[in-house]
């Protein structure tokens, strides 16, 4: 299993980085208003009018103190716990990719005015990638519930699931590309 590299601190980390990124858009985007928000958040409206850029910058936004509070928490468990399973690029690519398919998935499954952001799609993307290393034995069983558990209970009025279902399904189809790889060039 994962975990920080030894001898890295959290500080020094991307999934750190990922984090004041966050957090940097969050205060943004209370000091810019509803402007900000709408500009950074998704919409499918917005998106098709021309603000290409949403399904990434959608990433970053959090529409209030603890929905970046979980998200980030999300962040720095699952984050920690991968980042030390796969190479700083598979990392990121589990993390954009995740989130980037979870959004624009969204601007085909959501009702085009209604906004979405947060970074749970790409965090589910990291679970997904953690089911994928615990995908034998115990570990599997205990990763593939803690996935299921919190996808349920993530799941409500507001909440852009299909960000999440789509995320943990990108996160898990990288994660065993990436290791599949490694196993392939190990041999």
């Amino acid at each position: 299993m994962g975990y920080l590299p030894r001898g890295q601190s959290l500080a020094s980390s991307i999934t750190f980085i990922l984090l004041i990124a966050n957090v940097a858009v969050f205060i943004v985007t209370l000091a810019g208003g509803e402007e900000a928000v709408l500009i950074l958040a998704q919409t499918g409206e917005l998106f098709y009018a021309g603000f290409l850029w949403q399904p990434f910058t959608a990433m970053f936004v959090h529409f209030d103190i603890l929905h970046i509070l979980f998200n980030m928490f999300a962040l720095v468990y699952f984050g920690t716990v991968v980042e030390g399973s796969y190479t700083r690029s598979q990392y990121l690519t589990i993390y954009f990719g995740a989130g980037l398919l979870g959004n624009l998935a969204s601007l085909f499954l959501i009702p085009l005015n209604d906004p979405t952001g947060g970074a749970s799609g790409a965090i589910f993307g990291l679970v997904g990638a953690y089911v994928a290393m615990e995908r034998k034995g115990p570990g599997l069983v205990v990763a593939a519930l803690y996935a299921v558990l919190i996808f349920i209970d993530s799941a409500g009025p507001g909440v852009n699931i299909f960000a999440h279902l789509f995320g943990v399904l990108a996160g898990f189809g990288l994660g065993m590309l990436f290791l599949a790889r490694r196993r392939g060039s190990e041999l």
